[in-house]
């Protein structure tokens, strides 16, 4: 009997802990996020392309084009994404105030 309880004696696993889980996504739902990314990548290029024509109209004091290209830039949908859709790979990140400010979106590179 004592030799039945020794060998049937099992260890109990240890608790499972939050960094034991993985998540998986799925090809469809990876496909929606990288979907979601490029819009707002495509969105952020075309707040510098405008931006960078709002300033040129600005240096050559040419009101017409100034209100064109602000009202086009007004016109541009702005994403709000969740945080952790800003860690994901293919993110842009969005001009900063300070950025607009120094016109550093005045650079011959769009695909930023």
């Amino acid at each position: 009997m004592l030799l039945i309880g020794l060998v049937s004696c099992q260890s109990t696993p240890p608790c499972p802990v939050p960094s034991d889980t993985k998540f998986v996504r799925s090809p469809e739902y990876q496909k929606e996020i990288d979907t979601l990314l490029a819009l707002d990548a495509d969105n952020k290029k075309w707040e510098r392309i405008y931006l960078q024509e709002i300033a040129r109209a600005q240096d050559n004091a040419d009101t017409d084009a100034y209100e064109f290209f602000l009202i086009e830039f007004i016109k541009i949908p702005r994403l709000v994404l969740p945080e952790w859709i800003k860690k994901e790979p293919g993110y842009v990140p969005k001009l900063t105030d300070a950025e607009i400010l120094r016109r550093q979106f005045m650079t011959n590179s769009l695909d930023k």
